[in-house]
């Protein structure tokens, strides 16, 4: 057993615990905006999506914003939020799922937000199943969805207004192609 677990190199993984359940009490409505979901990438411009976006920030002005991405190669995975003057990136155990990967950066993201104090924020994920995953939540949950879920819940009671905002990937928006190379970055600054 110790050779297959050095084989694949898992003897440093570490295992999320698993989250206590939702408390039943709660209202578990997230804000979201939708306003690419009925755009299909196929028939729509980049030029487009991009139009959109920036009327949509005009609209948002008021609300500082958080871009995540991440990034994953044969042996390594990264994570990326992407703020107004600083980035966070974090480098991810190589077996990490994409969705995982994703979820962390969300939570990343909640965590330094947590710190603000901006109280209004949008973070903008081109991970369309992170977001549908947290309108979703259940107890049955991944265990780091429902920790980000919570953080989400324990920043709204601090009247934070956290909205997130899916965004379709490598359209030419700029926070998003930041995060993009930023998730690469502790994967390149790794490689031989």
């Amino acid at each position: 057993m110790r050779s297959v677990i050095q084989t694949l190199n898992t003897q440093n993984v570490e295992i999320e615990p698993k989250e206590d359940g939702l408390p039943p009490w709660r209202d578990f409505n997230i804000r979201t905006i939708d306003e690419f979901y009925k755009l299909p990438k196929s028939l729509t411009s980049d030029n487009v999506y991009r139009q959109l976006f920036y009327y949509h920030r005009q609209q948002h002005r008021y609300f500082n914003s958080a871009f995540t991405d991440v990034s994953k190669t044969a042996n390594h995975v990264g994570s990326a939020v992407v703020f107004n003057n600083f980035t966070v990136t974090e480098k991810l155990h190589e077996y990490c799922t994409v969705f995982t990967a994703e979820v962390y950066a969300i939570l990343l993201a909640l965590n330094v937000i947590g710190t603000s104090q901006d109280k209004k924020w949008i973070i903008y994920t081109d991970s369309k199943s992170s977001v549908e995953a947290l309108l979703n939540v259940s107890s049955q949950s991944h265990p780091l969805l429902i920790k980000a879920f919570k953080k989400y819940l324990h920043l709204n009671d601090r009247e934070f207004q956290i909205i997130f905002f899916w965004i379709p990937g490598h359209v030419g928006i700029s926070g998003n192609e930041c995060a993009d190379l930023a998730a690469k970055r502790p994967i390149l600054a790794l490689a031989p």
